[in-house]
């Protein structure tokens, strides 16, 4: 499974150190993101330009020249990238709340939504972007925009071109990286959900910090967010969320 426990602990003690590094650097084998980073800017150049990688280019013909029609935007194009879709499975779902649990503490589970709401939440917040439920890609793009917005303290929300961006470049990289396409519909769906569910409870958190004003431990939240992103090369401390994804500078 991915590194639940290091993040669950992110989540609910955000003072510690990083732990369990190991797990992280697995689940980041698994999906094939090492050095995520590079590719990222370089699609997101490539999509900026209207000729992502994954598209080829239409034939030449000698045919008449018709009146264009007109363009849409690249971000309004609805891709399924059904290569990293699974097949939902409600018993997949019960294991993982059960495991999720299991690695709260009372306080917490008493305090913070229940694991359903917190994937309800995360399912509706991308919803309108054309973001699928079923999709690992698309929810691995949702947990890099959450982890953005708690960083900057931002709502991506402002800027929707940018989301839809982000999620076409980071599927894209991850299809064509295969390692994630490749997993079973069962791991897909383990790894998304606790993805889903770990992203929605550090916003929380983060949103409890603010409240209480103890602006000591909101920061010190944001820095760890960032660690994770950081092993793959996604500094996203230092990006701009732009209608054109993620920025640098």
């Amino acid at each position: 499974m991915i590194a639940a426990i290091s993040l669950l602990s992110l989540a609910t003690a955000p003072v510690r150190a990083q732990e369990n590094t190991g797990e992280v650097e697995s689940f980041n084998r698994s999906l094939g993101l090492e050095g995520m980073g590079t590719d990222l800017a370089s699609v997101e150049r490539e999509l900026e330009h209207g000729n992502p990688a994954n598209t080829p280019e239409a034939p030449k013909t000698e045919r008449p020249k018709k009146a264009p029609a007109q363009k849409q935007p690249l971000v309004q194009r609805s891709v399924s990238f059904g290569n990293l879709a699974f097949q939902y499975d409600p018993t997949i779902t019960s294991n993982v709340r059960a495991y999720y649990v299991s690695h709260l503490n009372a306080q917490t589970l008493a305090t913070m939504p229940t694991y359903d709401a917190l994937i309800g939440r995360f399912d509706q917040r991308f919803a309108e972007y054309g973001f699928s439920k079923h999709n690992i890609g698309d929810t691995f793009a949702g947990y890099l925009i959450i982890s953005w917005e708690i960083i900057h303290n931002a709502d991506a929300s402002n800027t929707p071109q940018g989301i839809r961006r982000v999620r076409q470049a980071v599927c894209q990289i991850l299809e064509q990286r295969g390692k994630a396409a490749k997993l079973s519909d069962e791991n897909k769906q383990k790894y998304s959900e606790l993805l889903k569910s770990i992203s929605e409870l550090v916003v929380e958190q983060s949103r409890k910090f603010r409240q209480a004003n103890n602006l000591k431990a909101d920061e010190q939240l944001k820095n760890q967010v960032a660690q994770a992103p950081l092993k793959l090369g996604i500094d996203l401390r230092r990006f701009r969320l732009t209608d054109h994804g993620f920025t640098n500078g």
